[in-house]
């Protein structure tokens, strides 16, 4: 099987040479959502390499267009987890005998999520970024999760995010997918929800949230520097890292008048930084 740039051995059991009308891959994206709408207007905007045959939400009714001029090359799954078996099943049966690659962008499932069809290959295919806006630039020198068993869908991955202008690939096993995605679900989300907490503590003490806010920026943009930069036992700081065992009882009892959320994070935190 090839695509534009891409091959595979010839003793692989999809051997079939890729027709396709374009020179450069047809692919389809189903989502339209921030990331699957981020997707679709990167590849639009490669098209020496590629040709963005549709775009369609994961809702649509019918994907039979998907079959116009034997279909897509390559279709990639974007909506939620949940979702993603049943859109595939439904796409999978309107395209035409061009696709050759189905992929999906959730990172705690694997590929073979995907229904197992006869000469279509399968790829997890996810990237490390948070996308609160529909933005190409977010792409940019990021890294992507990878999961796949096919060389042909791995060969794909690694061009595929290098004309999109990520950076790097981490290739992942099926089995680490769940802690994977934890481990990222922890970087991205639980920073901003810290934001969070420190937004409910300022609404307590009547402080500002603008100047709250340009207050901590300094902090937590250094601290987050710090940690990227360093293991993160070096430059833990405060009473937590010293020890100061009065200044946190105080802590302990100011965070009473708060949310039990806020106060079982901050005894999570001081566990954790038992464990470091």
């Amino acid at each position: 099987m090839s695509f534009k740039g891409l091959t595979v051995k010839k003793n692989d059991t999809k051997n079939t040479k890729l027709r396709t009308k374009h020179s450069a891959v047809s692919i389809a994206v189903i989502g339209k959502g921030r990331l699957g709408s981020t997707f679709a207007q990167a590849i639009a905007s490669h098209k020496h390499s590629y040709q963005l045959f549709a775009h369609l939400a994961a809702r649509s009714k019918s994907f039979k267009s998907l079959n116009k001029n034997d279909g897509p090359d390559v279709v990639m799954i974007v909506c939620s987890d949940k979702f993603i078996p049943m859109v595939a099943q439904k796409v999978i049966a309107e395209c035409g005998k061009n696709l050759k690659l189905i992929i999906h962008s959730a990172g705690a499932l694997p590929s073979d999520t995907l229904p197992k069809q006869k000469g279509i290959s399968r790829l997890m295919l996810h990237p490390i970024q948070t996308f609160a806006t529909i933005d190409t630039s977010l792409l940019r020198d990021i890294t992507f999760g990878a999961e796949t068993s096919d060389d042909f869908a791995l060969k794909f991955a690694k061009q595929f995010i290098k004309v999109i202008g990520a950076s790097s690939m981490i290739r992942l096993r099926a089995e680490q997918l769940p802690l994977y995605h934890t481990m990222m679900t922890v970087a991205s989300n639980f920073s901003t929800l810290l934001g969070g907490a420190v937004e409910m503590m300022g609404k307590s003490l009547k402080i500002d949230k603008k100047i709250l806010k340009k207050a901590v920026a300094p902090l937590m943009r250094r601290s987050l520097k710090n940690v990227l930069n360093n293991d993160a036992k070096q430059v833990l700081t405060g009473p937590i890292a010293r020890k100061d065992y009065t200044t946190i009882l105080k802590h302990r009892l100011a965070l009473k008048s708060q949310p039990l959320a806020l106060r079982k994070i901050y005894e999570g935190f001081v566990m954790l930084a038992e464990e470091l």
